[in-house]
């Protein structure tokens, strides 16, 4: 299926371009796309069609022209980073304890698509983060990682071992290590995610941070935010949409990006071709 929809927010476009790692999708001699153009991604893959944050879930997003691809990830008690967004194992394996208490070995033999829709998805086994990084970029949508756990070193470190530092989004509620993986590997474009009100005192930490874009709880977010936001030169996505009225609103404010279970129907929506 041909993509549709934007590869990238502006802001974003431009500086990869400037980098050369737009894997060739340049949109013009000028780069610039218009302001009311707005990014479809998928949160947690597809995940009102599929189980979150698996294969399936991001194929079935690959499939249906996804530009932007959202998934959780974090570090199990040996390190390796993989896809999974609860801090415990429950509701999507029916087990106690956590990624973070268990080793590779334990959570890669785990059940993590039976509870999502009996029968269907019970081959489902949790994600490396390096081969949803792989799966996304193939099917030529943009990964978009959100750091739950895990050190930034161990990311940066996953992302360069993929020469995929500028081909990826690496975003986070914890800004302190965006700053980190800041320091590690600039190249790499960042998110800084939040909820609640939009304050002086968090205003001036995403100014002093300078994230690529700013990612936040539609229901917390207001006007006078985005605004504030754009005269900054900060791009915006808002989570987690999926009233198309709510999102169209929005789009016509100057969002950057639509963050939604619900792919498929969000780009007819927004209407992308």
């Amino acid at each position: 299926m041909r993509k549709r929809g934007r590869r990238f927010f502006p802001e974003m476009q431009r500086r990869l371009f400037v980098c050369k790692c737009l894997l060739g999708l340049v949109m013009a001699a000028t780069n610039v796309v218009a302001n009311e153009e707005v990014t479809v991604i998928a949160h947690r893959g597809a995940s009102a069609d599929a189980p979150e944050n698996t294969r399936a879930s991001i194929a079935e997003a690959v499939r249906v022209g996804a530009p932007v691809i959202e998934f959780d990830v974090r570090a199990t008690a040996d390190g390796t980073l993989v896809l999974f967004h609860d801090d415990n194992l429950e509701r999507i394996t029916g087990r106690k304890g956590s990624v973070e208490t268990n080793d590779w070995k334990v959570i890669r033999e785990l059940d993590v698509g039976s509870w999502f829709d009996g029968g269907e998805f019970d081959e489902e086994k949790p994600m490396l983060l390096a081969d949803a990084i792989k799966l996304c970029l193939k099917g030529d949508s943009t990964p978009l990682i959100e750091h739950k756990t895990g050190e930034a070193a161990n990311y940066v470190k996953a992302i360069q071992d993929l020469n995929a530092g500028e081909k990826v989004i690496l975003q986070s509620f914890n800004w302190d290590f965006l700053a980190e993986v800041q320091s590690l590997d600039s190249s790499i474009p960042l998110g800084a995610l939040g909820s609640k009100e939009l304050d002086a005192s968090r205003k001036t930490k995403i100014s002093k941070l300078k994230p690529d874009w700013v990612g936040w709880k539609f229901s917390d977010f207001r006007d006078a935010d985005l605004k504030w936001a754009k005269s900054r030169g900060f791009e915006v996505a808002l989570w987690t949409v999926n009233d198309a009225k709510i999102a169209s609103s929005w789009a016509e404010k100057g969002v950057s990006g639509i963050i939604t279970d619900k792919p498929a129907q969000m780009l007819q929506v927004l209407g992308d071709d």
